[in-house]
């Protein structure tokens, strides 16, 4: 029996979201009116930030990919749709009157989910734009010291910025009205990373927390727990989004890798021996899910397993073309994708080859680079 809208909308309702996430072996917490943590598909440490749940729905950075908690349950065990369904507690028969009301329903908050993302999605590309265009006057001496720290060199093209002070926000605090607001954590300088559209028009912002003087990252810690937290932060939309670091008219040959400093590295390493090229470009994709793009499906984890004993799953070697992704350049006869040897290391090798696979024509040479096992490449450009 084909399941209606209705029916479906009510097995929805009838489901606890971050209950069942947890089920599934996510850890979260909660911030502000979502909860957010380490994936229920593809795992996450006690500080993972790249899973987030809010009312019915949910997304993961790491697999690119949400939805509600059908598809969830879905992704997080392989079952197909009706095998989800019923772990659900099955669809239940519905009168005409009930089925028109949960429709209804189902349509208004679909409407109403749709405009309130697209005004945050306006919001936050606005505030994070007054940030990137307030740090165009500062002065890049920080961002040049916290470079040099790490060996690398900033072409004249990299998207890159200083701002002298920037708030660090985690959680929640009342204000003085006693309000809940944004709590702020951490004030200090930022290097500021402009991320793009496959347009080239600025779409979000990459920041990264520095020490005094830019001898390295920002300590932040959580002030109850004392735990210490990632000195980097997104804002603006990431998805199919990437930051560049050397840009050239039309090039040939691309690198692309997670993280800026890996990719600057890469770059410096390539200027010290004489084999950079005026037609090589360089890009961060902001983080690995968006390196490779939304996957077709979830396949099993060679041995990981959730702490609820449930096998852990990553997103699949085949790419979801239908879905947002970084698009390569037409002029590329070369893409090189860099692999960090201190990530985990199938999730890793899945993702690239998920990039190997959407980025792939005729003429065009895709090599993999992975950095030494437990390495990224700006440990090896330091200890070089």
């Amino acid at each position: 029996m084909r399941l209606n809208d209705a029916q479906i909308a009510d097995v929805k309702a009838r489901v606890d979201l971050g209950a069942l996430a947890r089920e599934l072996g996510a850890g979260l917490r909660k911030q502000g009116r979502k909860l957010i943590g380490s994936c229920p598909i593809c795992g996450g440490g006690r500080s993972a930030q790249r899973f987030e749940v809010q009312g019915d729905g949910w997304v993961c950075a790491v697999c690119q990919d949400g939805g509600d908690a059908i598809r969830l349950l879905q992704r997080a065990t392989g079952c197909d749709f009706r095998a989800a369904v019923e772990r659900l507690g099955g669809a239940r028969e519905l009168s005409d009157a009930e089925r028109a009301e949960l429709e209804q329903r189902a349509r208004e908050r679909e409407e109403k989910r749709e405009r309130e993302a697209q005004r945050y999605r306006e919001r936050e590309i606005a505030a994070v734009r007054r940030l990137w265009e307030g740090a165009a006057r500062a002065p890049f001496d920080l961002v040049a010291a916290y470079l040099q720290w790490r060996r690398c060199l900033a072409p004249a093209s990299a998207m890159l910025r200083c701002a002298p002070e920037l708030c660090f926000f985690d959680g929640q605090a009342p204000d003085e009205r006693g309000r809940m607001a944004p709590r702020v954590v951490h004030r200090g300088p930022a290097m500021l990373a402009a991320i793009v559209d496959n347009a080239g028009q600025f779409c979000g912002l990459h920041m990264t927390f520095l020490a005094p003087g830019g001898a390295g990252k920002a300590e932040i810690f959580e002030p109850e727990t004392g735990e210490a937290l990632m000195p980097k932060k997104c804002r603006g939309s990431v998805k199919g989004g990437h930051i560049v670091l050397r840009a050239a008219q039309a090039p040939r040959r691309l690198f692309i890798g997670e993280g800026i400093e890996t990719v600057l590295s890469v770059a410096t390493a390539l200027k010290a021996t004489r084999r950079l090229r005026v037609d090589d470009a360089f890009w961060s994709s902001v983080d690995l899910g968006n390196l490779g793009g939304a996957a077709a499906e979830t396949i099993d984890h060679p041995f990981l397993k959730h702490a609820n004993g449930h096998r852990q799953r990553l997103p699949g070697p085949e790419p979801d073309r239908a879905a947002p992704a970084i698009a390569i350049p037409g002029s590329v006869e070369e893409l090189v994708l860099l692999g960090d040897g201190d990530s985990e290391r199938v999730l890793t090798e899945t993702t690239l080859e998920r990039a190997r696979r959407r980025y792939e024509r005729p003429g065009r040479v895709i090599r993999t680079a992975f950095a030494p096992e437990g390495q990224d490449f700006n440990h090896v450009l330091m200890e070089g």
